[in-house]
């Protein structure tokens, strides 16, 4: 059976697809240019006592729902709410706010548990409220912004947005406080 002669050949074919394909690629609009993103600092915005803070996302490994069993630790301090199973591994609990001085956090849909490793000790820190990941310009950086109160010891930096400012708690900071790591009471 012969082809009909209105029908175009393979190579005649090919040659219209690729026509296509060059006019397509000559009118087609690029991707927006992306900004430069080593000058973006990235962290994890929460709260503490009402304050609004960020953390480095380097420091914090994963963010889990309030643990739902929590086994207390005889002769542990207050803060030290107990270890937690994640994942088959025992991990210490330690209510931050707590820690610092204030109302501990009360278990509820909003509240979190950030685990962080540093210096060797591996824990979580049970947190009121996570708002989110936040990105900074380098440039909205406040240096040796220090804060008083419950938070000063830990607060070094933060960053400016127009009127907020968002302190950033240092988790490093906090993991080489020796009464942070003495939950012995």
């Amino acid at each position: 059976m012969n082809a009909p002669d209105d029908i175009p050949d393979a190579a005649r074919l090919m040659a219209i697809l690729a026509d296509i394909e060059r006019l397509a690629h000559e009118s087609a609009l690029g991707l927006p240019a992306l900004e430069a993103e080593e000058n973006v600092w990235d962290g994890l915005a929460y709260s503490i006592a009402g304050v609004s803070v960020v953390t480095a996302m380097d420091e914090i490994r994963e963010m889990l729902p309030y643990p739902a069993q929590i086994t207390p630790v005889p002769g542990a301090r207050d803060w030290m709410r107990g270890l937690a199973n994640v994942r088959g591994n025992l991990l210490p609990v330690i209510d931050l706010q707590s820690f610092l001085g204030a109302k501990a956090v009360v278990p509820g849909k909003a509240a979190r548990m950030l685990i962080v490793r540093m210096r060797g000790l591996e824990c979580g820190l049970l947190v009121p409220s996570v708002q989110g990941m936040r990105h900074f310009d380098e440039r909205q950086r406040v240096s040796n912004a220090r804060m008083q109160g419950m938070l000063g010891q830990y607060v070094f930096d933060a960053f400016s947005v127009g009127d907020v400012v968002w302190p950033v708690f240092s988790v490093s900071a906090l993991t080489a406080d020796p009464a942070f790591r003495s939950a012995a009471a």
